[in-house]
């Protein structure tokens, strides 16, 4: 692939200052992951990269592949969904941050890397989309199961006991049952794990639901809790933190 005009779609994850007139931007590309590019002189005023991409930006772009490093140039870029709605709600835009940066931590490499680019346009696409009932609590639960699925680290709630309050569910093992980290799992707050957006989970289901993933994000990924718990104020959830 080195020396290579690689082209490809790709969605922004972050984008950093590079020097006074130029960026790195992280996509994540359905056939090579997660991809880092220098757009040299992105922010001169007759640049023509102005306006052409931001974050959460889904874009065609060509690079060239660098032999050496993993920081390539970008050549050309040409946005396809720029999800403007984003920038005046600044909950959701906090939301697709986080989902930005769990992507940008845990996709893989190569065309592995299909399913989450696929996962996390449709994702922004919901956030972006103004006419969606959906509380941002049951997004944000969606967007967690939906990465845990996706790295293969999902909980299994297959022993769940429907009959019973409550089921005991060992965290360490990712399944129900006891385990040197065990908690209480109601139904209804399975329910609410599985299916986060239905119009029969409960605001209270909902909060149980994002404790509950809270501890075994921790616990399987080690996501820096502070991160976390910033977002859930940011979007009004402080409550429910873990």
């Amino acid at each position: 692939m080195a020396g290579e005009i690689i082209k490809t779609t790709g969605t922004v994850l972050a984008i950093h200052p590079w020097s006074r007139t130029s960026h790195v931007v992280a996509w994540l590309t359905p056939d090579h992951g997660v991809v880092s590019t220098l757009v040299k002189g992105a922010v001169r005023a007759k640049s023509a990269f102005l306006g052409q991409y931001d974050l959460f930006y889904t874009c065609d772009l060509l690079y060239y592949a660098r032999a050496s490093g993993d920081l390539h140039a970008l050549r050309e870029v040409t946005p396809r969904a720029m999800r403007e709605t984003l920038r005046g709600r600044w909950r959701e835009t906090s939301l697709a941050g986080y989902a930005a940066s769990l992507v940008r931590d845990l996709a893989p490499p190569g065309e592995e890397s299909a399913a989450w680019a696929s996962f996390l346009e449709g994702f922004l696409d919901s956030l972006a989309d103004t006419s969606s009932p959906s509380p941002l609590a049951a997004r944000l639960v969606e967007l967690e199961m939906n990465v845990l699925r996706l790295a293969g680290l999902a909980p299994d709630f297959s022993a769940l006991d429907h009959s019973a309050e409550w089921t005991p569910f060992a965290i360490d093992l990712g399944r129900c049952g006891q385990g040197s980290r065990t908690v209480r799992l109601a139904p209804a707050t399975a329910a609410a794990l599985s299916s986060p957006c239905a119009p029969s989970t409960t605001p209270s289901a909902l909060a149980n639901a994002v404790r509950f993933l809270g501890l075994f994000l921790a616990y399987h990924l080690e996501t820096p809790p502070d991160v976390r718990r910033a977002l859930l104020k940011t979007i009004s959830l402080s409550t429910v933190s873990p």
